[in-house]
Parts: C-alpha cells; sequence; structure tokens
C-alpha cells in the first residue's frame, strides 16, 4: 500500500513538474518572440514610420489625452481620475499611452513599445485555445503568427484599432472552439465580461464587436443544440448558458462604455452620418467587398496568409466532412465567425486600414484553431484506417516538425532579416516636411504673446506638414494657454477661409495630392488671406512637396 502511494505521488509530482516546464517553456518562447517583433518594429518606425516625425494623427490624440490624464491626476482622487478616464476617447489607449510616457520621460518610443505587451499578451491567449495539443503544435503557432503583419502594425501604432481586432480574434475563438452547453456559469460569466473588454478596447466600434461576438456566440449555442438532440429538448439550458454569457457582457460594457455613452453615439453618428461623404472613396460595392481580402488593406495587414489561412480552412472542412457531422459542424462554426468578421467591415460605407482589425484578429485566431485541429483530425484518420501507434506517431511528430521548420524560417527571413513593414509608412521628403515644419512652427508659437488676456486661438486648414494636435500635445505638456482649433471639415474653399478667420493664428498649408481629410483647397485660401489687409504673414516654410504660411489677425 505505502509503494503504491509513493508511486502515484512520484507520478503526480512528476506530471506536475512537466506541466511547469511546458507552460514556462512556452511563455519564454512567447516573450523572445515578442521581443524580436518589437524590437524590428521599433527600428522601421524609427528609420520610416511615426517615430521618424512627431507624433501624427490619431496617435497624438490619445497621447495629449494621457497627458492632460497625468496632469489632471495630481489634484483627483483614484476614483475621480478612473471616472475621468472612462470618459475618454478610447480609455484603454490614454492608459497606455500614459504608461508609455510615465516608464520612458521626455520621448513618445514609450507608448509604442507599451504595446508589445498586447502582442505577448494575444500570443499566450492563442496558447490558451490550443493548449490541449503538442507542444511542437503550439510552438509553430507561436512562431508563425508573428509573421502576419498585423502584429508588427500593432507595435508601430498607438490607437486602439489593432490591439482591439487582437482581443476581439480571441474572444470569438474562445466562443467557438468548444461547446459553450457544456461549460459552467462561472466559465460562461467569465466569457461574457471577457467578450466586454475586448469590445471596450475600442469604443467607437462597440456595436459592431458586438455584433460579431454576438452571432459567434448564437450560431456555437444553435450547433450545440442540434447536437444534443434538437431546441426542443435543450431549450431551457441553452436559455440558461444564453443568460450567463449576456448578462456579465452587458454588465461590463455598461460599466466601461456607460460613463461616455453619448459621447461615443454621438461621435459614430458624426462619422458615419454628418461627415460621411469626406470619408468615403466613393469605390464600388465589389471594390469595397475585396478590400480587406484580396484588396490592398488585406494584402497590407495579412500577405501570403491571405492563402495560408484559406487553405487551412479547406483542409479542416475536407477532414471534418470525413469524420462526420459533428466535426464538420465545429468547421462551419468557425468558418462562419470568419465569414461574419469580414463582411462587418465590409459592407460599411466607410472603409480604412484600421477598421478591418475584427477581420483580421479572427482570421489569425482562425488559422491556429484550424492547423491544430487538422493535425487532430488526422490522426484520428489514420487510427481509423488501422495503423499502428508506432507509425502513427512517427508520421504526426515529422508533421509537426516540418511546420515547425516551415514557420521557423519564415519567421527568419520575413521578421529577423526581412523588411517590417509600418501602417504608416513616411517618405524621407514627407520626413523632412513634418520634422522641419512642426519644430519650426512650435517655436514660433512659443514666442507669441497675446493682444489680451487669454487663451490664444490657432487654426489649421491641414493635417499636413503639421498636425495640429501635435502642437496642443506640446502645449499641454509646457502648460501653455494656446487652444487648437482644426478647420478640414467644411466643404468647401469659401467656408474654411471663414472659420479660419475665427482664430488668432492661421496655418495654412498649400494645396496637395493627398487623401486626408477635406478638399485641396490650399492655394486659394492662402491667395485669399494674402489680400486680406486685416491678416500679417509671420512665416512662410517652403518644402517641395508643400508650402506652409502663418498670419496673425490684427497685427
Amino acid at each position: 500500500m505505502a509503494g503504491q502511494m509513493v508511486g502515484t505521488e512520484t507520478t503526480a509530482g512528476t506530471t506536475d513538474l512537466r506541466a511547469w516546464l511546458r507552460i514556462s517553456g512556452l511563455v519564454i518562447l512567447a516573450a523572445c518572440v515578442t521581443a524580436i517583433v518589437a524590437s524590428r518594429s521599433m527600428e522601421a518606425s524609427q528609420l520610416h514610420g511615426r517615430l521618424s516625425v512627431p507624433p501624427l494623427y490619431d496617435d497624438v490624440s490619445y497621447f495629449r489625452d494621457a497627458v492632460r490624464w497625468m496632469n489632471a491626476a495630481t489634484d483627483q482622487s483614484v476614483f475621480a481620475s478612473i471616472w475621468s478616464l472612462l470618459h475618454h476617447h478610447a480609455p484603454f489607449s490614454t492608459l497606455v499611452a500614459a504608461i508609455g510616457l510615465t516608464l520612458f520621460p521626455g520621448s513618445f518610443i514609450g507608448p509604442y513599445l507599451v504595446h508589445a505587451v498586447v502582442v505577448f499578451a494575444f500570443l499566450l491567449g492563442v496558447v490558451g485555445l490550443v493548449w490541449r495539443r503538442s507542444v511542437l503544435e503550439i510552438a509553430a503557432c507561436l512562431i508563425a503568427v508573428p509573421c502576419v503583419p498585423v502584429l508588427w502594425h500593432t507595435v508601430t501604432e498607438a490607437r486602439p484599432d489593432l490591439p482591439s481586432g487582437l482581443a476581439i480574434g480571441l474572444a470569438a475563438g474562445a466562443i467557438v472552439h468548444r461547446d459553450v452547453l457544456l461549460r459552467s456559469a462561472r466559465a460562461l460569466a467569465g466569457l461574457g465580461a471577457v467578450c466586454a473588454l475586448a469590445a471596450s478596447i475600442k469604443p467607437t466600434s462597440f456595436p459592431a464587436a458586438l455584433a460579431l461576438l454576438g452571432s459567434a456566440f448564437a450560431i456555437r449555442l444553435l450547433v450545440d443544440c442540434s447536437e444534443a438532440g434538437g431546441l426542443r429538448i435543450s431549450i431551457r439550458k441553452a436559455f440558461s448558458a444564453f443568460l450567463w454569457f449576456v448578462l456579465p457582457l452587458i454588465a461590463t460594457t455598461a460599466v466601461l462604455i456607460g460613463p461616455a455613452l453619448i459621447e461615443t453615439v454621438t461621435y459614430i453618428f458624426t462619422v458615419f452620418v454628418g461627415q460621411r461623404d469626406l470619408w468615403t472613396t466613393g469605390e464600388s460595392f465589389r471594390a469595397g467587398l475585396l478590400r480587406f481580402s484580396i484588396g490592398g488593406e488585406g494584402q497590407f495587414g495579412l500577405h501570403y496568409w491571405l492563402v495560408i489561412g484559406p487553405a487551412l480552412m479547406g483542409l479542416r472542412l475536407l477532414l471534418a466532412a470525413i469524420h462526420g457531422r459533428n466535426a464538420l459542424l465545429d468547421a462551419v462554426v468557425l468558418l462562419s465567425a470568419v465569414l461574419i468578421a469580414y463582411a462587418i467591415p465590409s459592407i460599411a460605407e466607410i472603409k480604412t486600414y484600421y477598421f478591418g482589425a475584427m477581420f483580421y484578429g479572427v482570421f489569425i485566431v482562425a488559422m491556429a484553431l484550424n492547423g491544430c485541429t487538422s493535425l487532430m483530425l488526422a490522426e484520428a484518420l489514420l487510427a481509423r484506417f488501422g495503423l499502428g501507434s508506432d507509425i502513427r506517431r512517427i508520421t504526426l511528430t515529422a508533421a509537426r516538425v516540418l511546420a515547425l521548420a516551415f514557420v521557423v524560417q519564415l519567421f527568419v527571413r520575413h521578421v529577423i532579416t526581412g523588411q517590417i513593414s509600418t501602417a504608416t509608412p513616411l517618405s524621407a521628403q514627407q520626413q523632412e516636411s513634418i520634422r522641419g515644419a512642426t519644430e519650426r512652427l512650435w517655436s514660433l508659437l512659443r514666442d507669441i504673446k497675446p493682444e489680451k488676456p487669454g487663451p490664444l486661438y490657432v487654426a489649421f486648414s491641414s493635417p499636413y506638414p503639421v498636425t495640429s494636435a501635435t502642437i496642443q500635445l506640446y502645449t499641454e505638456q509646457a502648460r501653455m494657454n494656446l487652444v487648437m482649433r482644426n478647420e478640414l471639415f467644411h466643404r468647401s474653399a469659401q467656408a474654411t477661409g471663414d472659420a479660419l478667420l475665427r482664430s488668432d493664428i492661421l496655418v495654412l498649408s498649400s494645396s496637395i495630392p493627398h487623401t486626408l481629410l477635406g478638399p485641396r483647397v490650399g492655394d486659394e485660401l492662402i491667395a485669399r488671406m494674402d489680400a486680406d489687409k486685416s491678416l500679417c504673414p509671420l512665416e512662410t516654410q517652403t518644402f517641395p512637396d508643400v508650402t506652409l504660411r502663418v498670419y496673425r489677425r490684427k497685427c
């Protein structure tokens, strides 16, 4: 009896040790991969991305919010600071920027580098979803996922879109990867809260995020009821599961988004309804439908994984069809989530690369799940053919080693030694124009004294080459009384000029070929202001791609 107890304890101890070694090894691998991705992304950004110039839209907006929040926090209680944070446009990005600026004072590298934690967390989330598979398979996933350009761009951008997309991808994967009827009430409540957290990272897209996650849960639940003998038999259990998921989802969303709900909804209507004509490109519905797949955005964010992902999905569907109805339904549930994630941004009239983040996140998670599930189905298929256990083990090990070797060489070629792309690439000329114009304008504004007590109002006609929010950020850091006004949303030169004349300082840019917000009326505006006798020219900066003119009223 004593020998049996000792043997049991020894076995348990060995199992615990193996589990800890497995966990530790995978966490270390994820950390190493993240460090490489972060290092290479920062290098690319400093050469030809956002870190090569002063902060630009939209990142600078979150830096500015972070500085304001940190300045106010010194005179507030912790509760008041949290309540204030929840009223921001994107509390997640404000908090990340605040952490980054605190860790790296005097530099803007911090808010970007902190996003490496997002990549690390995403990799650990993928590990959690495929935890039951072999170490070789999980390692292959950990090395393959950072080869997708979206992961690089998550580090080189300080906006909530891409972190939100990755989090939504993990949440959708957590919903569909296994039966929800078999989960405990606590697990379902936790899943609902996690989904709310993912949707709240980018508050302005929470309706789309909740639509995706709610649809994925509904499809998973209907399939589970079908497999359990039909909806009529399992209706009570299904309704209970639905409530345990939805109620924490609604409650958590209300806590995180509720304080700024009116402002968030107003912003959504302003952009997607009131300013829709300024943001749309006028492309055909078919071109818009293909934009996030074989179109420019899809190719930029996913690259060759656009081929690998559907191939893995097709392989899983084929193997699942051989195995039977249950395996096929599981594959269809995941495919449905991917298609919904693709359809939501594709059918929207306004499209940018960042709007596809939801699809990118779900697509990456689906690749990992499909790859591991395909190997699992292949293993079961080999057993059905009557192959011996040794042959099966050797065959599957060889397949896993080949898959791992394949993704390792991809990682080496495209991440370690390859050219890392950035979501906001800037040419050498653009860098020169932005740096020179921003530094000179800030130097000029610091020395201007207002004629009467109160703020000095500075109006901008264009976000290039100087971003007004950058000057506002410098103002907040210096605690100066300057107020920036963006007169970019007018639909004619006359309306833009009239709005500019309501400020003390006017900053005008010449007309340039661009895809920025607003009409190309810079030359017309400059001609009008040059002829206005009430304005005094303060500065003219000429670059090969743009001319910047600064005026003062009542000089």
